[in-house]
């Protein structure tokens, strides 16, 4: 499945009320903490919900990130 620029996607059969929920990666379950990555964003009615779509977090969302954990 491509996704349109500056998304990417991911095989998913969630519908409505996931938006927002993380995608991490090095997930470690121990510690219940890894990297976000993105975020549910919205499906594609053309896959019949068969792909979740998210942004693709970079450098702006890391800096966003760090400013509001400093407060």
């Amino acid at each position: 499945m491509r996704a349109p620029s500056g998304e990417q996607s991911v095989p998913c059969d969630m519908g409505g009320g996931s938006s927002g929920g993380p995608w991490l990666t090095d997930f470690d379950a121990a510690t219940g903490q890894g990297v976000l990555v993105s975020v549910n964003s919205h499906g594609d009615g053309m896959t019949d919900g068969t792909h979740m779509f998210g942004p693709v977090l970079g450098d702006v969302a890391k800096q966003v990130y760090g400013r509001a954990e400093r407060g």
